[in-house]
């Protein structure tokens, strides 16, 4: 081999080797390089699927809530139908009850002339029955009422003394069972709506007489605190179960023995009391009778 030839060879194969090592560091260097950036993509992938994620979350709450929402709007509209309709019928119910209970209190009076002792009898059922289904209706129409969002209470000041004297008063007449009122003292004035708290005393009133045909009678008492008022309606009757007592406050669950009532007066009568930001309460035991009280502020709380 030449010299030349030989020395090209060499410097051939030290370009090479250099080449080599040249490609070995670029190498690595990009292999460096490739790491670090495929940490920091893998970063900014991790940043944009956790974005990605917190805008699915909030989009399905969205939904959820819309959908809530459309449900709401659905359940109010059929109570809303429910209420008009309950409505609708108490009133169409009302006005036959009225000519039944009317004409059978005239034929109970004698007017049209003398009974024989089997059609009194006979002629006080149609009156008592009458009267219980236009209280129903009554009850019924209030019941519409409070489902619908068109209610409203009418607060004022009122002396609750003197409106419970006025109902014990009114019922004395028409009750089989003797109603004794305790309430003495000085006038007790409280921001109620007077209607509301009336249509609860007779309901009150009304379920203590249903309690007991004997002649135990009904004791009704109101005690005034300095910022609460205390109405207690007590029966001498057969008292409640345990049982009986759970479901007192159910629609159309009396608490009653024999079914005796609906129970919707006391589910109202309820929803009523809350209404004026008070509470109602039950105390009874079985074979000692039954006190329904309840308690409401003497300022009206506004919310």
């Amino acid at each position: 081999m030449n010299p030349p030839t030989r020395v090209t060879m060499i410097t051939s194969i030290g370009m090479l080797s250099a080449v080599l090592f040249a490609s070995a560091v670029l190498l690595s260097a990009a292999s460096v390089l490739l790491v670090h950036l495929g940490r920091v993509v893998a970063s900014d992938i991790l940043t944009v699927l956790a974005a990605s994620a917190a805008v699915l979350g909030v989009l399905r709450l969205l939904i959820a809530r819309r959908r809530d929402l459309e449900d709401n709007a659905r359940l109010r509209a059929l109570a809303a139908r429910r209420a008009d309709q309950v409505s609708l019928l108490s009133h169409e119910i009302r006005t036959p009850l009225a000519i039944i209970q009317g004409s059978a209190e005239l034929l109970a009076e004698q007017a049209p002339g003398p009974l024989l002792p089997r059609q009194e009898q006979f002629v006080g059922r149609i009156v008592d029955n009458a009267g219980r289904m236009s209280a129903l209706a009554e009850q019924l129409l209030m019941q519409a009422r409070l489902d619908s969002d068109a209610f409203q209470m009418h607060p004022e000041r009122v002396d609750l003394r003197a409106l419970t004297r006025s109902v014990v008063l009114e019922l004395q007449p028409i009750t089989e069972v003797p109603i004794v009122l305790n309430a003495p003292g000085a006038p007790v004035r409280a921001d109620v709506d007077p209607q509301l708290i009336r249509q609860v005393l007779n309901n009150l009133i009304a379920n203590a007489a249903r309690s007991d045909p004997g002649t135990a009678a009904i004791e009704v008492r109101l005690t005034a605190g300095e910022d609460d008022v205390i109405v207690a309606v007590s029966d001498g009757g057969s008292g409640m179960t345990e049982k009986q007592r759970d479901h007192l406050f159910r629609r159309f669950v009396s608490g009653r023995p024999l079914g005796n009532g609906t129970g919707i007066g006391l589910f109202i009568s309820q929803q009523l009391i809350e209404l004026h930001g008070g509470r109602i309460f039950v105390d009874t035991i079985t074979g000692k009778g039954t006190t329904m009280l309840f308690t409401i502020p003497r300022r009206h709380r506004h919310g």
